[in-house]
C-alpha cells in the first residue's frame, strides 16, 4: 500500500454524488485534502469519475468537488481522488481539514 501524501480523518458528513450512470446520497468516512471514503447504498465503481457536494458544516453551502476519480470499490464503499476543484471550494476543504488535524 502506497504512503499518502495527506492524512486522512475520520469523519461522518453527508455528501451526494453523481456519475454518468448514477446518483446517489452517502457519508463520508474519511476525509484529506486530496480524497475521501464514502459508504453508500450505490457504489461507485473503480476508474469511474463523479461530482461530489460535501456538506462539511451545517447551515454553509456544500463544498463542491468537479471531478473525483474512483480509486477502490467494495460492496458498500469506495474511495475516491480529488481532481478537479476550484480554488475557493479547495480553501474550504483545506481550512476544514486543518481544523481536523488541531488538537482538541
Amino acid at each position: 500500500m502506497k504512503d499518502r501524501k495527506y492524512t486522512r480523518f475520520a469523519v461522518q458528513l453527508p455528501v451526494s454524488f453523481k456519475g454518468d450512470q448514477l446518483s446517489d446520497e452517502g457519508t463520508i468516512l474519511n476525509l484529506s485534502e486530496e480524497g475521501c471514503a464514502v459508504t453508500s447504498e450505490t457504489v461507485a465503481g473503480v476508474a469511474a469519475y463523479v461530482q461530489l457536494a460535501m456538506q462539511l458544516r451545517a447551515k454553509e453551502e456544500p463544498v463542491q468537488v468537479e471531478l473525483a476519480a474512483v480509486r477502490w470499490s467494495s460492496a458498500t464503499r469506495f474511495g475516491v481522488e480529488f481532481i478537479k476543484i476550484h480554488s475557493k471550494e479547495e480553501e474550504r476543504l483545506k481550512k476544514f481539514v486543518k481544523v481536523l488535524q488541531s488538537p482538541t
